[in-house]
């Protein structure tokens, strides 16, 4: 297993096929999150949505995911997903961190997070544990964040916020 974007984009496919569905409408249906939405989401040439990317929430909508997850998955999210999704599958060629299904495995001021990290500093950050806190960040998405170091500036704000809570 690799960290890619395109294997997002072929589960995206097959749930579409097997769901009978676009993964945006199965995404509505499912994950019904107080305040959480996908207002829009691009398309590939042959009209499935890309599994990995370019789907349209406000912050408040990612705080509201990360927030289900941080609190077990609030009925929507099955708790054994969250625990695979979060288990380490392999370590991201971009950073060394171990990566799960589509989370980041780390540590961030010094507790445990799992966080999501999207194009230009989009971040979700999860922190487990007996006071789960989840945190959501949006930035600019045409600026990249890797190698700039602007990845690096936000996990320590987020840091600075779980350990001021």
């Amino acid at each position: 297993m690799l960290y890619s974007t395109a294997s997002s984009h072929l589960v995206s496919a097959m749930l579409t096929k097997v769901g009978g569905k676009s993964t945006l409408a199965l995404a509505r249906d499912w994950l019904d999150i107080p305040g959480f939405a996908i207002t829009a989401w691009e398309q590939d040439p042959q009209g499935i949505y890309l599994g990995g990317n370019q789907m349209a929430m406000s912050t408040r909508s990612l705080l509201a995911f990360g927030t289900a997850y941080a609190q077990g998955g609030q009925g929507v999210i099955p708790p054994e997903w969250i625990a695979a999704s979060w288990q380490p599958r392999t370590r991201s060629i971009f950073n060394g961190e171990q990566y799960g299904y589509g989370w980041f495995i780390s540590r961030i001021g010094g507790r445990e997070v799992r966080y999501g990290w999207g194009y230009g500093g989009q971040m979700i950050y999860v922190f487990p544990g007996d006071d789960p806190v989840a945190i959501a960040m949006t930035s600019d998405p045409d600026q990249p964040s890797a190698r700039t170091g602007y990845r690096q500036e936000l996990h320590a704000l987020a840091g600075e916020l779980v350990q001021s809570l």
